[in-house]
């Protein structure tokens, strides 16, 4: 694996932590709010936080996959042309 394809992977790994850490911590306060009588927030404040959450993390993924294909293509031999 490329020191470039390395250095990637790890930006990749730190921000996905970074957005479920943050995620995980607004989701469940949320959840608690939720469960008392009556909810602090809105429904649709709910939904959009959880719809926003699910979209970064899903971006995330898709960044993590270019990743990962990058260094599959870093891996592959290099033929030599005839």
């Amino acid at each position: 694996m490329s020191p470039e394809s390395r250095q990637a992977l790890r930006k990749e790994a730190d921000l996905t932590e970074r957005l479920v850490d943050y995620y995980r911590r607004h989701i469940a306060g949320l959840i608690d709010r939720m469960n008392r009588t009556p909810p602090v927030r809105s429904d649709i404040e709910c939904m959009r936080m959880c719809v926003e959450a699910v979209d970064m993390m899903l971006e995330s993924q898709n960044r993590m996959a270019r990743v990962l294909k990058d260094m599959s293509d870093d891996a592959k031999p290099v033929s030599d042309a005839a």
